[in-house]
């Protein structure tokens, strides 16, 4: 049986994660070098894109996780979340919101990986 789309999605996402993981842990300073090279325009790409997607509406509202019966201010747990991670090196705080159900470490569980 083959694997649902968005499984298999997820499943890439969370493997390139992994091995760019690996190759920082593990690679030579001319690997990471090269990785720093490929990769780092690709993940700030990528952090703008979802970024944008949870931009504000007309009301100060994420675009995204609010929707017609659920009203969310700003700032959504996805911008708490790049902001945690890329402006502070404070610890995580706890997640609320849409978002919060979504645990890495169960999802990679079901996935089968490891």
């Amino acid at each position: 049986m083959a694997e649902a789309p968005l499984t298999a999605m997820r499943k890439a996402v969370f493997d390139h994660l992994d091995h760019l993981d690996a190759l920082v842990g593990e690679g030579d300073l001319r690997c990471r070098a090269a990785l720093a090279d490929s990769e780092i325009a690709r993940l700030t790409a990528a952090w703008r894109a979802l970024l944008d997607q949870h931009a504000l509406d007309g009301r100060g509202r994420c675009r995204q996780c609010s929707g017609q019966f659920r009203a969310r201010r700003s700032p959504c747990t996805v911008w708490t979340t790049a902001h945690q991670h890329l402006v502070t090196d404070g610890p995580p705080t706890a997640a609320t919101g849409r978002h919060a159900a979504v645990d890495r470490r169960s999802s990679v569980a079901v996935l089968g990986a490891s």
